[in-house]
């Protein structure tokens, strides 16, 4: 199946849904797989968890300047959990491959697809 967005639809629906998402992870106390699917996309990150004592998001973005190690070196992030996170929405990014995936959570969060191909508009 095929899901069809305009630029404003999908910018005005993860607001949204990024809010559903934030007061989900307050309520439950964890992640779920699809708010751990964007903040990997968003930040290119290697993991996403969430800290139940501190209340915080760990991300693990991988540290491509170094090349001392034939590991990668993992760079921890750590932001508060709260209603409004300035951090989140800045990450965001509005090109057409961007724009795809943010349709593609539209359509696990509204139809429960999650292989659909979504065109931009």
């Amino acid at each position: 199946m095929t899901s069809y967005y305009n630029k404003f639809e999908i910018q005005s629906a993860m607001k949204v849904i990024v809010a559903d998402y934030l007061k989900e992870c307050i309520e439950c106390e964890e992640l779920s797989e699809d708010f751990r699917d964007l903040i990997k996309y968003n930040f290119l990150a290697k993991y996403v968890s969430f800290n139940k004592e501190q209340k915080t998001i760990e991300i693990g973005i991988e540290d491509t300047n170094t090349n001392n190690s034939h590991y990668p070196i993992i760079q921890i992030f750590t932001f508060p959990i709260e209603r409004s996170n300035k951090w989140l929405k800045d990450s965001f990014n509005y090109q057409n491959d961007d724009l795809a995936f943010y349709g593609k959570l539209l359509n696990r969060r509204k139809y429960s697809y999650r292989d659909a191909e979504v065109v931009v508009l």
